[in-house]
């Protein structure tokens, strides 16, 4: 079956990348040390780097980043928690279900006044966008 070894290979694939994000931690590891050596011998020096680093870099993240002015604004850079945050969220964004590119996940729906299951896909009809709104009526 195509659709079998499909999954195996998606599975594979996945299973490789998720290998790959582990083991760069012992890179990232290094980093962390070598940033709060640095940051230890010279504080200015890393803020500069860091500036530098970035220069030129438009992303939202960067651009809420370039107001901060000394060391203690990038105190998260120089924690172990930025790793195994970075790390966790990297696993997460690979193993989840959706994935860009791919086809949209089909959860099982149940109808509530028929106890009936029905796919997500089969409220999708051609030409018309399948809005689905999660939120709170109260």
């Amino acid at each position: 079956s195509a659709l079998g070894c499909q999954v195996l290979i998606m599975r594979l694939g996945a299973c490789l990348k998720v290998l790959l994000v582990i083991l760069k931690i012992p890179v990232q590891l290094f980093i962390f040390l070598i940033l709060n050596v640095v940051k230890l011998i010279s504080p200015n020096s890393v803020f500069k780097l860091i500036s530098f680093a970035h220069a030129g870099d438009t992303s939202q993240l960067w651009k809420d980043m370039s107001k901060f002015r000394e060391n203690q604004d990038f105190a998260f850079i120089f924690s172990l928690d930025r790793v195994k945050n970075q790390t966790k969220f990297q696993i997460r964004d690979i193993i989840k279900e959706a994935q860009v590119g791919s086809a949209a996940p089909n959860p099982t729906l149940m109808d509530l006044s028929t106890k009936a299951s029905t796919p997500l896909l089969s409220f999708a009809k051609a030409g018309r966008p399948l809005v689905v709104n999660f939120g709170s009526c109260t």
